[in-house]
């Protein structure tokens, strides 16, 4: 039984790391937010030791409370090399990732090798933001980003409703004036129907009426010329009267026959009137 509980307490000692030597560090942190007994504490990404105890401490020089965290160094690797931190060795305190504890990350400078950290020296820390912290500004960003956006929303959904009121209103205003100018043009276009209607029935027998007109005056034209022809042998004296006058005929025929056809295309010249066409007076029949 003994040797049973001496076998226990030795394994419990070697795997406690009891017989491991260490040296401790300082290091000072503006605030003890993460940092917790059995941090862990990383050398360049390597496990090298761990946070045994955080204390506050009045800062003078900044005017306020100010963190300083005892780290425990392990004196070697596991491969028996000596675990050195160069001076200038800065801690960052950030989280991996998201669902793993807060580290403390030690940094070592870069350039030319320097001397090490001696125990009990003091390394300042400064905080980076780890994914949590990262998730949650970007969700109260993007609570922000929906607060405005749904403000926006309901400015232009009020500013869409006074519109559709104002429209409603200039509809509601405006929609008697409408009715009464179609109103009056139906009664315009009523109007037009009916004198159409009226003047329709009369321009067929006037166009007859005219062809008639037209036909008389051709035979009498022929009459007028057979009887020149006549007078002609009869009376050279009077033959400048009787050409004169069968021009007159002939532009009268022609005045006709143009009246004619331009009623026959357009019978709305009833109202408005045939321009006359031009006579050529200086023509002299043979």
């Amino acid at each position: 039984m003994l040797g049973s509980i001496g076998a226990i307490l030795g394994t419990l000692i070697v795997t406690s790391g009891m017989l491991e030597r260490r040296y401790e560090i300082y290091m000072r942190a503006a605030s003890a937010q993460d940092l917790t007994q059995d941090t862990r504490v990383l050398l360049q990404g390597l496990a090298v030791g761990r946070v045994r105890r955080v204390d506050p401490v009045q800062d003078t020089a900044a005017g306020g409370l100010s963190f300083l965290a005892r780290l425990a160094i392990d004196a070697q690797f596991p491969n028996g090399a000596p675990v050195t931190i160069p001076r200038g060795t800065r801690a960052v305190i950030e989280q991996l990732n998201p669902i793993a504890p807060p580290v403390i990350q030690l940094i070592a400078p870069e350039g030319d090798a320097r001397d090490p950290i001696a125990p009990g020296d003091t390394i300042v820390s400064e905080r980076r933001q780890g994914a949590v912290d990262v998730l949650g500004r970007l969700a109260a960003d993007l609570t922000e980003q929906l607060r405005r956006t749904i403000d926006d929303t309901r400015a232009l959904l009020r500013q869409t409703t006074r519109m559709a009121s104002q429209a409603e209103r200039l509809v509601t205003a405006t929609a008697p004036r409408v009715e009464d100018v179609l109103d009056q043009l139906s009664r315009s276009l009523e109007q037009t129907d009916q004198l159409l209607a009226d003047v329709g029935p009369r321009i067929a027998p006037l166009g007859d009426s005219l062809l008639a007109v037209l036909t008389d005056t051709r035979q009498a034209l022929r009459q007028v010329n057979a009887l020149t022809e006549t007078a002609d042998a009869m009376a050279g004296e009077n033959r400048t009267a009787i050409r004169e006058t069968i021009q007159h005929l002939h532009n009268s025929a022609i005045l006709l026959e143009h009246f004619a056809d331009q009623v026959s295309r357009r019978p709305t010249r009833l109202l408005t009137g045939v321009e006359p066409p031009p006579l050529d007076t200086s023509r002299k029949r043979p």
